[in-house]
């Protein structure tokens, strides 16, 4: 994520980038009187985490910034890692307008880099070690007080490097949509990799089926499984009798009352049969809801047996 310096336009990204660059002190802002301008990007693309983090690198980092000023100059980039003192990086000359690569040490965490683009030679070894935005920002006010005014500005970096891992989500249902803290990822089986480390919801769905919910922690350099088990959305069809009776579904035996089954959501053709082949089996279509119960009663009435539905 780059801040541009004095005359250009930053690209968008991390919003920590914006509240970054409103926090640093002057000296290692964009100058506003700047007879130059500078910007700076990382030289390799961020990782693309499906949970929407920007700036994300698997270390040791970017490797390099491609730097590119409107008029000569000289470029010196300042590195601010997580732990640790500053690290000056090597002063390389650029021309106008020709972008120029600017090696970076690798790092973890949230790294902060100020590239000072100068007109003239400018020694910034004074920052070397510096644990802080404001230490930094003192060196380079000091080094540049023998400048004549707006003969440097400052591009800012920041990214983060982090171990990142695998996440796979399989399901027992072909087709099932996959998302990840509420994002669609895609169609299971699905592999997604350049998470970073942490608890993330995993949720699988299928028209038909009881959504999937799991919560998993991703960790560094390792594949994650989640094997999703749908299971069918159903009713239950309750069928009591007075006198022992066999049920039928659709024409198959499926046991005997009292009888309470899960079965998918519609319309089905129950028969009841008594054990007592005198009294008369009973026929009837049954709806039956999604997580609800159908109820089929039946009885022996002035030696006559009736079910109806409840």
């Amino acid at each position: 994520m780059t801040v541009q310096g004095a005359g250009g336009r930053g690209w968008a990204g991390l919003i920590l980038a914006g509240l970054l660059v409103g926090c640093v002190p002057a000296p290692l802002r964009a100058q506003p009187d700047a007879r130059l301008s500078v910007s700076a990007a990382p030289a390799l693309p961020a990782a693309q985490p499906v949970t929407g983090e920007q700036g994300l690198y698997r270390p040791p980092g970017p490797g390099a910034l491609r730097v590119q000023s409107d008029r000569a100059a000289f470029l010196t980039s300042l590195v601010l890692p997580a732990t640790g003192g500053a690290l000056v990086q090597p002063t390389v000359r650029a021309a106008a307008g020709v972008p120029v690569t600017v090696a970076l040490p690798g790092t973890l965490g949230f790294t902060q880099v100020f590239t000072v683009a100068s007109l003239e030679p400018l020694n910034l070894g004074g920052a070397a070690g510096a644990r802080s935005v404001s230490e930094m920002a003192r060196a380079v006010e000091a080094a540049a007080a023998s400048l004549p005014r707006g003969s440097y500005t400052v591009a800012t970096t920041v990214y983060r490097v982090e171990p990142l891992g695998t996440l796979r989500v399989s399901a027992s249902q072909p087709g099932a949509q996959v998302s990840v803290n509420g994002r669609a990822v895609g169609v299971a089986p699905v592999t997604l990799t350049d998470l970073p480390e942490g608890q993330v919801t995993v949720g699988v769905s299928l028209g038909g089926y009881q959504p999937f919910t799991q919560r998993v922690t991703v960790r560094a350099d390792v594949i994650t499984e989640v094997a999703a088990r749908l299971r069918p959305v159903t009713g239950t069809l309750s069928v009591r009798s007075d006198v022992p009776a066999s049920v039928l579904v659709e024409g198959r035996p499926v046991g005997a009352t009292p009888l309470d089954l899960a079965v998918r959501p519609g319309v089905f053709s129950v028969n009841v049969v008594p054990a007592d082949r005198a009294l008369r089996a009973q026929n009837l279509l049954v709806r039956v809801n999604a997580s609800r119960v159908s109820a089929l009663v039946c009885s022996v009435t002035g030696g006559q047996y009736r079910c109806e539905i409840r």
